[in-house]
């Protein structure tokens, strides 16, 4: 319950972060007309993190550690996008827009008895594609693709109280080009429920190394796979310029 608060002014204002040009919801949904909308939203984030080849390095021994062990990551910010819609009716319909979100997700490790957290996520510049099914006036559905760029990658080390992080843009540590799937169940009144897939791993697979931070340990392993997914809820705000045109009037509330 603490979180609450939290939770939703994160989502007002990754929903109205172009609050200049976003008004309340019109009261039409145009038919055979493009118009604009803005959506923002709360993900949270898993994936499985496979590895192999892992040791703990000392300046006097090598040992290993156990296995990833994934929790879900929630993320506020910065997560939002300008989308372009078309309705050939009330029931059909299509968008594409330009997506700007912070994905990834976090690993705990047993490391000579304590706990390591590791949180690995990038920037993503996406390009969203989608199939518009329903009343758009109430309850649809959106089912899309969306190719998207790993623009600003940051990994942050958590052990025995110290923290260690690197960034780095256009990392080599994450595949730069990652194709994602998504479906999407919208609600009167603009909110929405996402569930998306990414096709590629999330992370480069090679090697990766870093030192444990207040440590003289360097950890390395081999990455296998990084399947990377999430659940969102958002909201989405129809921009005010509407263009003239056949409209399908909202029922009244």
């Amino acid at each position: 319950m603490k979180h609450l608060p939290v939770l939703f002014i994160s989502l007002m204002f990754s929903g109205n972060i172009m609050g200049q040009s976003i008004v309340p919801e019109v009261k039409t949904t145009p038919v055979k007309k493009w118009y604009m909308m803005n959506s923002g939203e709360l993900i949270f984030s898993a994936g499985e993190l496979k590895i192999s080849d892992r040791n703990v390095y000392t300046l006097s021994s090598v040992s290993t550690f156990s296995s990833p062990q994934n929790v879900v990551r929630f993320s506020g910010f910065f997560h939002t996008s300008q989308e372009f819609h078309y309705n050939f009716s009330n029931a059909v319909g299509f968008y594409i827009g330009i997506a700007v979100r912070n994905v990834g997700f976090i690993n705990h490790f047993k490391i000579e008895g304590e706990q390591m957290k590791l949180k690995q996520r990038s920037y993503a510049l996406g390009i969203p594609l989608a199939l518009k099914v329903g009343n758009m006036q109430n309850y649809y559905f959106n089912l899309g693709v969306e190719p998207e760029l790993m623009f600003a990658y940051k990994r942050k080390v958590f052990y025995d109280g110290e923290k260690s992080k690197k960034s780095e843009w256009f990392s080599d540590d994450v595949n730069l080009f990652n194709p994602s799937v998504f479906a999407q169940l919208n609600f009167k009144g603009g909110f929405y429920l996402r569930a998306k897939y990414y096709l590629n791993d999330f992370l480069a697979n090679d090697y990766e190394e870093f030192s444990i931070p207040g440590k003289t340990m360097n950890v390395r392993y081999k990455v296998d796979k990084s399947t990377l997914f999430y659940i969102s809820l958002g909201t989405t705000i129809k921009n005010r310029k509407v263009h003239k045109g056949s409209a399908v009037k909202t029922m009244s509330t």
